[in-house]
């Protein structure tokens, strides 16, 4: 067993931050990193923990040693990066996805990122920023359907891979709370049920977005906005939500389901999030470790599947946290 977990935390306005499970210091990492980072997303390498992944306001950076050293990979400028995956069997292809709606596609580890689609949606709503994507997933038993989630922008599905991609909103169209997508999953082992976060809670299709159902997060919390959504590795029955009030609540939490979706409870027992959580992180290798971060900079971690939790909160200062990635080095 590995005798180490590394957790990574991205803050919109401050940069990329690590620290061991065990310790007490968090390391703000700079070198080499964009001036002012916005790290929006990190991505750990499923096979080798030393590279990390992080997208930025200039595009997508890459270290190569658990964050000491950054380099910016080759990407067009000006792109700003919100979401990244690895394909589900060859970590050589990823994917990322823009403020602006674009996809991009990598198929040597992340070196070089070319352009495949911009996902167009006329009834996207109106803000003050461009549509973003803020998740991708892939289907594992067929990689070439994928799926988008679209913040204010609602659902897109792709059948060849991201080359091109369809609106997908047909429970959704008109209404702001439903289209507010803020991230999606791929659950089931024959990757039959796909999830979706949004501003009324999770989501499901499985018939890849024709119809979509609301799992009624009403009936098991009375926080119930949903900031994300992540399937476990180890189980793909277990998923994760990211929960709040609203954007900038002062409360928060994680709600897992082990059963597709069916019922759910609050994972975060014991411990006092103090804002919406916007990040929720399984350990691949062991993952009876979750970490999930809140917006105003608080980290709590399990190691024993949320039977005990720690709370490693940030420096003071760092708020607007978004990301959290963790794994066994």
């Amino acid at each position: 067993m590995a005798d180490k977990t590394l957790i990574y935390v991205g803050a919109e306005a401050s940069g990329i931050y690590r620290k061991e499970a065990g310790e007490s210091r968090w390391e703000n990492l700079t070198r080499g990193m964009a001036p002012s980072a916005q790290a929006r997303t990190i991505a750990i390498h499923p096979q080798n923990p030393n590279i990390v992944f992080a997208g930025t306001q200039r595009g997508v950076y890459r270290s190569n040693d658990r964050g000491d050293n950054w380099e910016r990979m080759n990407m067009t400028e000006g792109r700003v990066v919100w979401s990244l995956k690895f394909h589900p069997t060859n970590p050589q292809t990823m994917f990322l996805g823009t403020e602006g709606s674009e996809v991009f596609k990598s198929e040597d580890g992340g070196e070089n990122w070319t352009y495949q689609a911009t996902i167009s949606n006329p009834d996207s709503v109106q803000m003050a920023f461009a549509t973003r994507i803020l998740g991708l997933a892939i289907e594992a038993k067929d990689p070439d359907n994928m799926f988008a989630a679209l913040e204010v922008g609602g659902a897109a599905r792709s059948s060849d891979g991201g080359k091109s991609w369809q609106v997908t909103n047909n429970d959704f169209a008109g209404d702001v709370d439903l289209m507010d997508l803020h991230g999606v999953a791929v659950g089931s082992a024959d990757s039959s049920s796909v999830f979706i976060s949004n501003r009324v809670g999770v989501w499901r299709t499985t018939d890849r977005g024709d119809n979509w159902e609301n799992l009624g997060f009403e009936r098991f919390s009375d926080i119930k906005y949903s900031r994300g959504i992540q399937a476990s590795p180890g189980d793909p029955n277990t998923l994760y939500a990211c929960v709040g009030m609203n954007f900038g609540s002062e409360e928060g939490g994680v709600l897992r389901t082990t059963d597709l979706g069916e019922t759910w409870e609050r994972f975060d027992k014991g411990v006092s999030p103090k804002s919406t959580t916007f990040g929720v992180a399984i350990n691949a290798q062991q993952p009876e470790q979750v970490y999930f971060c809140t917006r105003k900079g608080q980290v709590f971690g399990t190691h024993d599947a949320g039977a005990s939790w720690t709370e490693d909160a940030l420096p003071e200062g760092v708020s607007s946290v978004i990301s959290v990635a963790c794994a066994s080095a």
